[in-house]
Protein backbone atom coordinates (compact mmCIF):
# COMPACT_ATOMS: atom_id res chain seq x y z
CA UNK A 1 0.00 0.00 0.00
CA UNK A 2 1.35 3.55 -0.85
CA UNK A 3 1.91 5.70 1.94
CA UNK A 4 0.24 9.09 1.51
CA UNK A 5 2.33 11.92 1.56
CA UNK A 6 2.09 15.62 0.58
CA UNK A 7 3.77 16.02 -3.39
CA UNK A 8 5.78 18.99 -2.04
CA UNK A 9 7.51 17.68 1.21
CA UNK A 10 8.12 14.03 -0.27
CA UNK A 11 10.29 16.07 -2.91
CA UNK A 12 12.39 17.57 -0.19
CA UNK A 13 12.52 14.28 1.98
CA UNK A 14 13.12 12.47 -0.84
CA UNK A 15 15.92 14.33 -2.44
CA UNK A 16 19.36 12.93 -3.27
CA UNK A 17 21.12 15.55 -0.86
CA UNK A 18 18.31 14.45 1.50
CA UNK A 19 19.21 11.18 1.28
CA UNK A 20 22.32 11.74 1.65
CA UNK A 21 22.05 13.34 5.16
CA UNK A 22 19.58 10.34 6.23
CA UNK A 23 21.88 7.88 5.66
CA UNK A 24 24.17 9.35 7.93
CA UNK A 25 22.09 9.75 10.86
CA UNK A 26 22.71 6.91 12.23
CA UNK A 27 26.84 7.84 12.67
CA UNK A 28 25.48 10.51 15.18
CA UNK A 29 26.41 10.18 19.24
CA UNK A 30 23.51 9.14 21.52
CA UNK A 31 20.45 11.87 21.76
CA UNK A 32 21.77 13.61 18.74
CA UNK A 33 21.02 10.51 16.31
CA UNK A 34 17.39 9.71 17.88
CA UNK A 35 16.08 13.77 17.90
CA UNK A 36 17.65 13.61 14.18
CA UNK A 37 15.61 10.43 13.28
CA UNK A 38 12.76 11.87 14.85
CA UNK A 39 13.21 15.29 13.25
CA UNK A 40 12.82 13.24 9.91
CA UNK A 41 10.15 10.99 11.31
CA UNK A 42 8.00 13.94 12.38
CA UNK A 43 8.23 15.36 8.94
CA UNK A 44 6.52 12.57 7.27
CA UNK A 45 3.92 12.94 9.84
CA UNK A 46 3.37 16.49 8.40
CA UNK A 47 3.22 15.20 5.01
CA UNK A 48 0.91 12.15 5.75
CA UNK A 49 -1.65 14.17 8.06
CA UNK A 50 -1.20 17.02 4.77
CA UNK A 51 -3.15 14.83 2.25
CA UNK A 52 -6.02 14.51 4.42
CA UNK A 53 -7.56 17.73 3.40
CA UNK A 54 -6.81 20.92 0.96
CA UNK A 55 -3.57 22.28 1.90
CA UNK A 56 -5.18 25.77 1.45
CA UNK A 57 -8.10 26.99 3.74
CA UNK A 58 -11.87 26.06 3.19
CA UNK A 59 -14.90 27.52 4.89
CA UNK A 60 -16.11 24.46 7.06
CA UNK A 61 -12.86 22.20 7.04
CA UNK A 62 -11.63 20.02 9.97
CA UNK A 63 -8.22 21.94 9.87
CA UNK A 64 -5.67 19.17 9.50
CA UNK A 65 -3.03 21.56 8.73
CA UNK A 66 -3.18 22.29 11.94
CA UNK A 67 -1.75 19.46 13.17
CA UNK A 68 0.61 19.23 9.77
CA UNK A 69 2.28 22.62 10.91
CA UNK A 70 2.51 21.31 14.26
CA UNK A 71 4.45 18.47 13.55
CA UNK A 72 6.50 20.48 10.84
CA UNK A 73 7.41 22.56 13.99
CA UNK A 74 8.01 19.98 15.75
CA UNK A 75 10.39 18.38 13.09
CA UNK A 76 12.69 21.66 13.07
CA UNK A 77 12.92 21.69 17.49
CA UNK A 78 14.48 18.20 17.03
CA UNK A 79 16.52 19.18 14.44
CA UNK A 80 18.10 21.97 17.15
CA UNK A 81 17.81 19.24 19.37
CA UNK A 82 19.89 17.14 17.58
CA UNK A 83 22.50 20.47 16.20
CA UNK A 84 22.93 20.96 19.98
CA UNK A 85 22.87 17.71 21.25
CA UNK A 86 26.45 16.88 18.75
CA UNK A 87 27.99 20.13 19.35
CA UNK A 88 28.29 19.22 23.16
CA UNK A 89 29.97 16.09 21.74
CA UNK A 90 31.91 17.15 19.44
CA UNK A 91 33.78 19.96 21.39
CA UNK A 92 31.58 22.66 21.33
CA UNK A 93 30.17 22.18 25.10
CA UNK A 94 30.90 25.52 26.67
CA UNK A 95 28.63 27.17 24.30
CA UNK A 96 26.08 24.56 23.35
CA UNK A 97 25.10 23.99 27.12
CA UNK A 98 24.28 27.92 26.97
CA UNK A 99 21.63 27.09 23.91
CA UNK A 100 18.85 24.67 25.57
CA UNK A 101 16.93 22.30 23.57
CA UNK A 102 13.98 22.95 26.85
CA UNK A 103 13.94 26.60 25.88
CA UNK A 104 11.65 27.39 23.29
CA UNK A 105 13.19 31.25 22.68
CA UNK A 106 16.51 29.28 22.24
CA UNK A 107 15.07 26.57 19.85
CA UNK A 108 13.20 28.68 17.77
CA UNK A 109 16.09 31.26 17.66
CA UNK A 110 18.40 28.84 15.91
CA UNK A 111 16.78 28.03 12.81
CA UNK A 112 15.52 31.37 12.41
CA UNK A 113 19.41 32.86 13.08
CA UNK A 114 20.52 30.12 10.06
CA UNK A 115 18.17 31.83 7.12
CA UNK A 116 19.75 34.76 8.17
CA UNK A 117 23.20 34.03 7.76
CA UNK A 118 21.74 32.24 4.52
CA UNK A 119 20.87 35.78 3.27
CA UNK A 120 23.99 37.72 4.45
CA UNK A 121 26.11 34.62 2.34
CA UNK A 122 23.97 35.69 -0.74
CA UNK A 123 26.56 37.72 -2.43
CA UNK A 124 28.22 34.70 -2.94
CA UNK A 125 25.50 33.21 -4.67
CA UNK A 126 25.77 29.24 -3.36
CA UNK A 127 24.47 26.63 -4.69
CA UNK A 128 24.77 22.80 -3.61
CA UNK A 129 24.31 19.32 -5.50
CA UNK A 130 24.72 16.07 -4.99
CA UNK A 131 27.31 14.41 -6.66
CA UNK A 132 26.35 11.02 -7.11
CA UNK A 133 29.85 9.37 -8.69
CA UNK A 134 31.32 10.73 -5.32
CA UNK A 135 28.81 10.63 -2.99
CA UNK A 136 28.98 13.41 -1.42
CA UNK A 137 27.27 16.75 -1.53
CA UNK A 138 29.45 19.76 -3.38
CA UNK A 139 29.00 23.56 -2.95
CA UNK A 140 29.84 26.63 -5.61
CA UNK A 141 30.33 30.13 -4.40
CA UNK A 142 31.60 33.29 -5.96
CA UNK A 143 34.00 34.83 -4.77
CA UNK A 144 35.68 38.55 -5.75
CA UNK A 145 34.53 37.37 -9.25
CA UNK A 146 36.09 33.56 -8.71
CA UNK A 147 33.54 30.83 -8.88
CA UNK A 148 34.98 27.67 -7.01
CA UNK A 149 33.74 23.96 -6.57
CA UNK A 150 34.21 22.39 -3.06
CA UNK A 151 32.83 19.31 -1.37
CA UNK A 152 30.18 21.16 1.16
CA UNK A 153 31.04 21.55 4.63
CA UNK A 154 30.70 24.46 7.09
CA UNK A 155 34.39 24.55 7.75
CA UNK A 156 34.62 26.41 4.37
CA UNK A 157 32.56 29.69 6.08
CA UNK A 158 35.15 31.73 7.95
CA UNK A 159 33.97 35.72 8.86
CA UNK A 160 36.53 38.09 10.12
CA UNK A 161 35.69 41.45 11.92
CA UNK A 162 36.14 45.10 11.14
CA UNK A 163 39.71 44.47 12.65
CA UNK A 164 40.64 41.24 11.06
CA UNK A 165 40.22 39.15 13.75
CA UNK A 166 37.60 36.16 13.97
CA UNK A 167 34.02 37.27 14.09
CA UNK A 168 32.69 35.53 18.06
CA UNK A 169 29.01 36.45 17.06
CA UNK A 170 26.69 37.61 14.10
CA UNK A 171 24.34 39.58 16.66
CA UNK A 172 25.61 42.63 15.11
CA UNK A 173 25.20 42.16 11.75
CA UNK A 174 21.71 40.80 12.31
CA UNK A 175 20.55 43.57 14.11
CA UNK A 176 21.45 45.67 11.14
CA UNK A 177 19.37 44.23 9.20
CA UNK A 178 16.25 45.64 10.81
CA UNK A 179 14.80 48.96 11.59
CA UNK A 180 15.89 48.47 15.20
CA UNK A 181 16.63 45.73 17.93
CA UNK A 182 13.04 45.28 19.35
CA UNK A 183 11.68 44.16 16.15
CA UNK A 184 14.23 41.02 16.05
CA UNK A 185 13.41 40.13 20.35
CA UNK A 186 9.52 40.98 19.27
CA UNK A 187 9.81 38.12 15.99
CA UNK A 188 12.05 36.02 18.23
CA UNK A 189 9.35 36.12 21.39
CA UNK A 190 6.46 35.74 19.11
CA UNK A 191 8.44 32.82 17.33
CA UNK A 192 8.96 30.71 19.78
CA UNK A 193 5.47 30.51 20.96
CA UNK A 194 4.28 29.21 17.61
CA UNK A 195 3.53 25.80 18.20
CA UNK A 196 1.37 26.25 21.17
CA UNK A 197 -0.64 29.67 19.52
CA UNK A 198 -1.29 27.59 16.82
CA UNK A 199 -2.64 24.38 18.87
CA UNK A 200 -4.59 25.73 21.79
CA UNK A 201 -7.96 27.77 21.84
CA UNK A 202 -8.96 30.65 23.33
CA UNK A 203 -10.90 33.62 24.44
CA UNK A 204 -11.02 34.57 20.49
CA UNK A 205 -11.82 31.41 19.38
CA UNK A 206 -9.52 28.60 17.64
CA UNK A 207 -6.38 28.72 15.09
CA UNK A 208 -7.04 27.75 11.04
CA UNK A 209 -3.48 27.38 10.38
CA UNK A 210 -1.75 28.78 7.73
CA UNK A 211 -3.87 29.76 4.64
CA UNK A 212 -1.61 27.34 2.08
CA UNK A 213 0.68 24.96 3.89
CA UNK A 214 2.25 24.31 0.49
CA UNK A 215 5.15 26.70 1.07
CA UNK A 216 5.33 25.58 4.82
CA UNK A 217 5.92 22.28 4.24
CA UNK A 218 8.58 22.89 1.36
CA UNK A 219 10.41 25.86 3.89
CA UNK A 220 10.32 24.14 6.64
CA UNK A 221 11.42 20.77 5.32
CA UNK A 222 14.14 22.00 3.24
CA UNK A 223 15.43 23.91 6.50
CA UNK A 224 15.24 20.48 8.93
CA UNK A 225 17.49 19.25 6.73
CA UNK A 226 20.33 21.87 5.97
CA UNK A 227 19.98 21.77 10.19
CA UNK A 228 20.65 17.75 10.31
CA UNK A 229 23.26 18.00 7.28
CA UNK A 230 24.97 20.98 9.71
CA UNK A 231 24.64 18.33 12.70
CA UNK A 232 26.20 15.49 10.72
CA UNK A 233 29.37 17.86 9.03
CA UNK A 234 29.97 18.64 12.72
CA UNK A 235 30.19 15.16 14.07
CA UNK A 236 32.09 14.18 11.04
CA UNK A 237 34.59 16.42 12.06
CA UNK A 238 34.39 16.73 15.12
CA UNK A 239 38.22 17.24 15.72
CA UNK A 240 37.99 20.02 13.80
CA UNK A 241 37.31 23.92 15.23
CA UNK A 242 34.56 25.16 12.99
CA UNK A 243 33.90 28.51 13.37
CA UNK A 244 30.55 28.87 11.87
CA UNK A 245 29.51 26.29 14.95
CA UNK A 246 30.46 28.73 17.07
CA UNK A 247 29.10 31.60 15.92
CA UNK A 248 25.66 29.93 15.64
CA UNK A 249 25.69 28.71 19.24
CA UNK A 250 27.31 31.98 20.60
CA UNK A 251 25.27 34.18 18.74
CA UNK A 252 21.63 32.22 19.27
CA UNK A 253 22.62 32.95 22.83
CA UNK A 254 22.49 36.32 22.49
CA UNK A 255 19.78 37.25 20.47
CA UNK A 256 17.38 34.68 22.65
CA UNK A 257 18.59 35.80 26.12
CA UNK A 258 18.24 39.59 24.39
CA UNK A 259 14.72 38.78 23.60
CA UNK A 260 13.69 37.69 26.99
Amino acid sequence: MTEPMNPELLRVVESDMARWVRDRIEILPGRAKFCAHNAVRSLYWAGGIATLESTTYREGERGYRVPATFFLMHALEEAVAAFIACAKKSGYTALAKKVSPKDHVHKSTLPWLCGQIIELLGAYKIGLAYQADHDRIAVRYEDNGQVSYQVASMRLLGSVDQNGNSSASFADDIYARFTNEKDVHRLLKEGSGGRNYLIYADDNGFRTGPLDLEPELREIAVTVIGILWATVDMWEHKGERIQLVEIILKTTHELAEAAK
